[in-house]
């Protein structure tokens, strides 16, 4: 399961319905139209309508009372708060280390995270009640400016765990050979011990014994910061790998070449084509569902890329850009 946070704008004359964060907060899932007007002292703003009577889904939005940059919305079914989302509503201070989140397990209470990281941090939707209630908090990475931990909770237990910021500092180090020697099916165990280290957990969902827990762990190139590998595990087993920049090999190839390739080739028939392999970006999965991305260069652009996927062996699709024309 996976979380996203929605907020709607208007491109019409900016709004005049105000709100606080202590007025947002306040509001719970549940709550009419009218329980909400009578709080803020106003309606809000309509900015989507969709149906009619029960099966009426109306999104209001009112804007910051402090910021206009600030913004709360509001989704109802049948006039019944069904979710609500802020952003730069709530101005307080919540920062996470490293540290702190690899020590955050899934399955864990928002009580739990609260006592490891030492605060709450900033509930930015919430949606549905009971064992079906999600509520996704964000925090903001120590050291980094623009770095972002977000926390997904369903039903009082975190469900899923993302980051953007941490990876830049990994100290988990990878070479292409390294990469190249990891095949789908290994265990984490088995990737880590290779490595030796964990890596840093980029994304996290499922609950562990569940059918779609996945982890996806994130790797910095040994000779450069600007390149990484990345390896999702489903239930502790490879079944994807990516990598960028860790083959520094130079894979080209002409127009007249990719005109001449024919979906349904092998790579091998792409081989003798072409005069190389080209650069291996991504595989998944293992026999008739294995899938492979392999990437060139157009000869003579600096921007260019051609990019092949194969299926069960075989040519499946080929894209273009950059040829000179």
């Amino acid at each position: 399961m996976s979380f996203t946070v929605f907020v709607l704008y208007c491109d019409s004359a900016p709004a005049v319905y105000t709100i606080t964060f202590q007025q947002y907060t306040s509001i719970k899932i549940g709550w009419t139209q009218d329980q909400i007007k009578k709080l803020v002292g106003t309606s809000g703003k309509v900015i989507s309508q969709t149906g009619t009577g029960t099966s009426a889904f109306i999104t209001i939005q009112y804007t910051g009372s402090k910021s206009s940059a600030a913004i709360a919305t509001f989704l109802f079914q049948g006039k019944k708060l069904l979710s609500k989302a802020q952003i730069g509503l709530d101005t307080g201070t919540y920062r996470i280390t490293y540290k702190q989140y690899t020590a955050i397990k899934i399955g864990w209470t928002p009580t739990q995270v609260k006592n490891t990281v030492g605060n709450s941090g900033s509930t930015v939707s919430e949606a549905g009640t009971g064992t079906t209630a999600a509520t996704i908090v964000h925090y903001t990475i120590v050291g980094i400016t623009y770095g972002l931990v977000q926390l997904g909770f369903v039903g009082g237990k975190l469900a899923s765990k993302f980051e953007v910021g941490f990876s830049a500092a990994v100290k988990n180090k990878i070479t292409f050979q390294q990469y190249t020697s990891i095949k789908i099916g290994w265990t984490q165990a088995q990737v880590t011990k290779l490595l030796g280290g964990s890596g840093t957990i980029v994304y996290e969902i499922g609950f562990k014994g569940s059918p779609f827990q996945m982890t996806t762990v994130q790797y910095t190139g040994s000779k450069s910061s600007l390149t990484s590998a990345v390896f999702m595990f489903q239930n502790g087993v490879l079944s994807s790998k990516a990598q960028t920049g860790l083959d520094a090999g130079v894979y080209t190839i002409t127009e007249k070449q990719y005109k001449q390739i024919q979906i349904g080739w092998t790579r091998d028939q792409l081989t003798n084509l072409v005069g190389s392999t080209g650069s291996a970006i991504s595989e998944a999965g293992t026999g008739r569902t294995a899938v492979v991305t392999v990437k060139y260069t157009p000869v003579g652009s600096t921007y260019g890329f051609v990019q092949l996927i194969f299926s069960n062996g075989k040519l499946n699709s080929k894209t273009a850009f950059g040829f000179k024309r």
